[in-house]
């Protein structure tokens, strides 16, 4: 729901402060003032703010000079909510860069369904950062339920936490039990 009822028509701002441990670190932003600008920012201050690499379809937005204003609003509108979840991963490897990145000669991840609990964030902020997962709601409490590999399960984890929320319980049933 809106707080000021003048912008109902209006698009909705993409924009996620940014937490470790509890304290705000930054603000991740969707911005669409120039198209040649279009895309998500990192704002750390007392860094000025950094456009951050997401996808290689937010660049051909950037690049789009044919749309009408109205097609390319709407482009970048789905643009920024489907690219929400990968633009938090991005924000958290600028934020946090981490020269090693691990690698696996095969790919024996483990899957399984899951059930996420969690607090201190808002539903649709939650249901933007973890598009991978249903979402639930009881009270106070957040669900996400679905199965994951274990990389997933780390990255939707990764994704709650730098936006603010804070996980309280984690379940994984075995899928022989139900």
């Amino acid at each position: 729901m809106w707080a000021d009822p003048e912008h109902r028509g209006a698009a909705r701002p993409h924009a996620y402060d940014l937490f470790e441990d509890g304290k705000p670190i930054g603000r991740l932003e969707w911005r669409t003032r120039s198209r040649r600008e279009v895309g998500w920012y990192v704002i750390a201050p007392p860094r000025p703010p950094q456009r951050i690499h997401v996808d290689t379809a937010i660049d051909s937005l950037a690049r789009d000079a044919h749309s009408t204003d109205h097609e390319w609003e709407l482009s970048a509108e789905l643009s920024a909510i489907l690219s929400t979840a990968p633009a938090v991963d991005a924000a958290e490897r600028f934020l946090h860069p981490n020269p090693l990145t691990p690698t696996r000669r095969f790919n024996r991840m483990s899957s399984g369904p899951y059930e996420i609990h969690v607090i201190d964030i808002e539903p649709d902020i939650l249901f933007h950062a973890v598009p991978e997962l249903p979402l639930t709601a009881v009270s106070d409490v957040r669900i996400l339920e679905g199965v994951l590999h274990e990389d997933a399960l780390a990255a939707a984890l990764r994704r709650i936490s730098l936006l603010g929320g804070r996980v309280v319980a984690v379940f994984r049933s075995n899928p022989e039990s139900g």
